[in-house]
């Protein structure tokens, strides 16, 4: 009986414990998967998957609920893209930068002026391109206007002495494009202040080229240069003499300034008229020079027609230049000729013309280089000077070979001393001792070489 009452106890105590210890949270429905089991065991296998889908997604969603309710909420983080540069408000990011920036009383105030607007433009502001326009036009309005006076001054030239320079040449000027009249022959334009013509068809000469050099009127630096330094314009003549129309002498009557820098510049003055003489010494005016190779061929030149105009026209010639050895300036030094240079027999005059270009002062003096041609064709020389003047030319040639060949050594020996340094340069870059003392040695012998007076051996035969 007590082992009956015993039994019944602790079934009791069972069922109590087993009720206190049971899950509230849970309802009827958590089990009803395992009693549709039960239920339709005999069921088949389709109707079965059908439901299973049903089941599982609602204990899915019983999980997630659950998961979300014991997630705790610090471990949550949230990122926000506004607070990029929340960074710069942690003040731990700039610990001790504070310290380090300048402290000042007061923040910089910054003004702004009242610029009031230009609604139309001054004219005085654009003074500067205003003269630049001004300039320009006063360039080109002056090359126009000097441009035609220098042409008509040409013109002008043509047409007065025309008539003069027909009746001693057959050909007078040239035809084409660039002459100064298209219609007839004349000028032929080389610049705008330049012109030529060129004769021929005459005795005692084999042409003459008339050059006719204008002040650069068209240029307005010049103009204005010209006021301060005047310069008149100029007549080059140079007349062409042949092999047969003069003996050999060199003679020049110009300006005492004129003719100082022609005896330097000139390559014949200098080498066969060393000598300066006054022109008063031959019946000229003071102010003309005269360099002379020969008295001879001096005084039969100057007779008392070429003494009476030159005395009277003496401020329009700049200088007279006959030569039979005329090469031009002298050579650079730098420059060495290997050949003698050219000479040519010509005669030079240079002549000012008058304000207006060219006016009654020229027609004397045409006729004057016209006799200076049949005087020069004419004259002769004596014996004697022509030998002396033939003397000088030999002595001119043998100079000038002895300094061409003098030049010529000069430029070997620098070429043998470039090798030489070539050579000592490359002995040196080696690194072979040997070779470089064979060299000094060498070197050293051809210095005592050159170093030991010449000395010619005579042999003597025994008796």
């Amino acid at each position: 009986m007590r082992i009956v009452i015993l039994s019944i106890a602790l079934l009791l105590c069972s069922v109590y414990v087993s009720q206190a210890y049971e899950d509230t949270s849970l309802e009827d429905d958590d089990f009803a998967e395992f009693e549709q089991f039960e239920a339709d065991e005999d069921t088949p296998s389709n109707d079965f998957i059908e439901e299973e889908v049903p089941v599982l997604k609602a204990k899915l969603n019983v999980n997630k609920e659950q998961f979300e309710i014991n997630i705790d909420a610090d471990d949550i983080v949230v990122e926000d893209e506004d607070n990029e540069f929340e960074h710069f408000q942690d003040p731990e990011e700039f610990e001790g930068y504070q310290d380090t920036m300048p402290r000042t009383a007061e923040q910089p105030k910054i003004t702004i002026s009242q610029v009031p607007i230009m609604i139309r433009p001054r004219w005085d502001a654009y003074w500067l391109e205003g003269i630049l326009c001004c300039l320009l036009a006063a360039y080109a309005l002056a090359y126009v206007i000097g441009r035609a006076k220098n042409t008509a001054i040409a013109t002008n030239f043509l047409k007065l002495h025309k008539p003069l320079l027909d009746e001693n040449f057959t050909l007078v000027g040239e035809s084409g494009l660039d002459v100064v009249s298209a219609d007839e022959r004349g000028w032929r334009r080389e610049a705008e202040h330049c012109f030529t013509m060129w004769c021929s068809g005459r005795q005692c000469c084999e042409g003459m080229l008339l050059t006719l050099k204008l002040i650069k009127r068209q240029d307005l630096v010049h103009v204005l240069l010209g006021v301060v330094r005047p310069t008149p314009d100029t007549l080059l003549i140079r007349v062409e003499l042949g092999k047969d129309d003069c003996d050999p002498f060199v003679l020049c009557i110009a300006q005492k300034k004129i003719a100082t820098r022609l005896a330097k510049e000139m390559q014949d003055l200098s080498m066969f008229c060393p000598e300066r003489r006054a022109g008063d010494k031959h019946g000229l005016p003071a102010a003309l020079g005269v360099l002379s190779e020969c008295a001879e061929a001096t005084a039969g030149v100057l007779d008392a027609r070429v003494t009476a105009a030159l005395q009277r026209y003496h401020a329009h010639v700049h200088f007279i230049h006959v030569s039979d050895r005329y090469c031009g300036p002298k050579q650079m030094e730098e420059t060495v000729a290997t050949k003698p240079p050219e000479t040519e027999r010509v005669m030079l005059v240079s002549l000012a013309l008058g304000p207006d270009g060219g006016g009654d002062e020229v027609r004397p003096l045409l006729l004057l280089v016209f006799y200076l041609l049949d005087k020069i064709k004419r004259l002769r020389l004596s014996k004697e000077a022509l030998s002396k003047c033939e003397k000088r030319r030999v002595k001119a040639t043998e100079a000038w070979v002895r300094g061409a060949h003098a030049a010529r050594q000069e430029q070997a020996a620098q070429r043998r001393e470039e090798k030489r340094k070539q050579e000592k340069e490359r002995i040196l870059a080696e690194d072979d001792p040997e070779k470089q003392r064979r060299w000094e040695l060498k070197e050293q012998k051809r210095q005592q070489k050159r170093k030991a007076p010449k000395m010619k051996q005579l042999k003597v035969k025994a008796l």
